[in-house]
């Protein structure tokens, strides 16, 4: 079975990330790319090898068959471009922040109801090692019943932004990452709601070039979110202005796990270690760190190697799997949806606290 991929975006997340991803797939075939910058889009389309390139979807959509819409635009113009890829009878695949507005996620997830397609939204998160380990090890009852989710991260040098776009988008920087925190707390808890928001803006960020200091807005999130059961809670931290790694923080009524995405999943214990548990964690702890170093220091993955061991190209690949077998994906567009319902509720407090 081949499905036929148009690309919608011809930005540096399309280039470095879903076209290799997409070229790399089996059972994957490139129709088009799609950029309101004809030239960009031209010269993507002649870097994978795509047969043609557009500066209109509609021409687009009109003049190829095609199974599936990747979506790799700024998200303003999400819903726009998703109906017009699910009108045409397209599946679609969105990167985040899905869309603004449950208004808007509600209109195509109708959209793609009505023509009875699946749409889902990039969480690459959730398919990074660490976080998949972690969820098996909670589903196989380690921890208890989840009570408690708590996600961190920060990062002070933003220079590795590709865009200028991403702090001017609402909600700024810390709204265009805002989503990667929700997907992740959605997972535990499908009836959250937000109970308290505080943001400032502390100004010790480093922004990348072409970012005026004075247009930089909200740099310091935390958001403290309750069950509607009120028996469970989740809080995130993001920081601008000072490096935490990312990690992800569960609470269970019989333990607690830290889980790194790209790292290990560690239990918590009540109190250190007495010295058969030392030995039991031994081999598996020892293993691990050697495993780090002999990646760091001797093996050399090429770059492909290194492209199918990133999360994007696991979704990717798993929402590829899911249409050949007829099945939705993982991320769905209610969980999608979900995201954006906190993320509306959120957002505008960001926007309102960075213009202040």
């Amino acid at each position: 079975m081949i499905l036929k991929v148009a690309v919608f975006g011809c930005g540096a997340v399309a280039r470095d990330q879903h076209l290799p991803c997409l070229a790399d797939l089996p059972g994957v075939e490139f129709v088009a790319v799609c950029d309101r910058n004809p030239e960009r889009a031209a010269k993507l389309a002649k870097l994978y090898g795509v047969p043609r390139s557009f500066a209109d979807p509609g021409e687009l959509l009109e003049s190829c068959e095609v199974d599936f819409v990747d979506i790799v635009t700024p998200p303003e113009s999400h819903r726009v471009l998703a109906e017009q890829a699910l009108g045409a009878g397209c599946h679609a695949l969105i990167e985040k922040p899905f869309v603004y507005s449950v208004e808007d996620a509600d209109a195509v997830l109708d959209a793609a109801a009505a023509a009875g397609r699946h749409i889902s939204v990039i969480h690459n998160d959730l398919f990074t090692p660490g976080i998949d380990e972690l969820h098996r090890r909670v589903a196989a009852g380690e921890i208890g019943e989840v009570c408690a989710v708590h996600f961190f991260e920060g990062r002070r040098d933003q220079r590795f932004v590709p865009d200028p776009w991403y702090f001017r988008t609402f909600g700024g920087r810390l709204g265009e990452t805002l989503p990667h925190a929700l997907y992740q707390l959605t997972e535990f808890f499908d009836d959250l709601e937000v109970e308290h928001v505080a943001v400032r803006h502390l100004g010790h960020m480093v922004p990348p070039e072409g970012v005026e200091p004075g247009t930089l807005g909200s740099d310091e999130l935390h958001v403290v979110l309750q069950s509607g059961a009120g028996n469970a809670m989740a809080t995130l931290s993001y920081s601008l202005n000072a490096n935490v790694p990312k990690s992800l923080l569960v609470c269970g009524t019989r333990g607690t796990l830290t889980a790194f995405p790209y790292g290990s999943v560690s239990p918590h214990l009540g109190k250190a270690p007495d010295l058969r548990q030392l030995i039991r964690r031994f081999p598996a702890d020892w293993s691990r760190a050697l495993a780090r170093v002999w990646q760091r220091r001797f093996a050399r993955p090429s770059r492909i190697e290194r492209l199918r061991q990133g999360a994007h190209y696991r979704q990717l690949h798993e929402f590829v799997e899911a249409l050949m077998a007829g099945r939705a994906p993982r991320v769905s567009g209610s969980i999608a949806r979900d995201v954006v319902r906190l993320w509306e509720a959120i957002a505008p407090r960001i926007d309102a606290a960075g213009s202040a």
